[in-house]
């Protein structure tokens, strides 16, 4: 059975004009969001490798439903000011240089009002070392949601669209070739199309 699907996320102007590639990696991900605002869990982390899609899915997530984004490096007193007044919050890129204090704060007001609180990380929520023992306890009692590590298909998608964007065509066969010998991640496949856009402009010519 064939795994990859292609996901239309431009039937609402306010979407990206582009479609994101559903498989089996993301597709709890997806269908939770897709919930939205029925869920058994109102706070959850989504977390997978770099480049995986998690950015795209919170961005197209938060523009559909309102929701208020921050990403926890940016965390402040300002910044938190502003989160605390909302009731629909999205923080990514949770690791463990955050501001501990301003995070626990922050999972608090959400938890005990009731409200809607999405991290994003690179791993299970439970796995973050915090040195606050009261804000580990809390990650490591949510929900948590993996966009797992991507098969030989999904990646094929995933580069054929990016080289698109780039306005560069590849034969499929050459695409299928080159997932075979480079390392089975998104954060690979980002690399090379980058590489490949790079070559092209300092030849002056688009390759094909």
């Amino acid at each position: 059975m064939g795994e990859q699907q292609i996901f239309n996320l431009s039937t609402e102007e306010y979407f990206f004009e582009e479609d994101f590639c559903i498989s089996q990696s993301n597709q709890d991900v997806c269908n939770y969001l897709r919930k939205w605002p029925n869920w058994d869990d109102n706070i959850i982390n989504i977390f997978g490798p770099k480049k995986s899609g998690k950015t795209f899915l919170l961005t197209v997530f938060e523009r559909k439903n309102s929701f208020f984004r921050i990403s926890a490096n940016t965390l402040n007193k300002e910044t938190v000011s502003s989160a605390l007044s909302q009731d629909r919050l999205i923080i990514e890129d949770v690791e463990e240089n955050t501001d501990e204090e301003l995070l626990f704060l922050l999972f608090n007001e959400f938890k005990n009002n009731n409200k809607y609180l999405i991290f994003s990380s690179t791993q299970d929520s439970s796995r973050i070392s915090f040195q606050l023992q009261d804000l580990s306890s809390r990650f490591k009692s949510m929900l948590n949601l993996e966009i797992s590590n991507p098969s030989d298909t999904l990646l094929c998608s995933v580069l054929m669209k990016q080289l698109s964007e780039k306005q560069i065509t590849i034969k499929k066969e050459l695409i299928t070739h080159t997932i075979k010998r480079i390392e089975r991640s998104y954060d690979s496949v980002n690399k090379f199309s980058v590489m490949i856009d790079e070559e092209s402009l300092k030849n002056k010519k688009k390759l094909t």
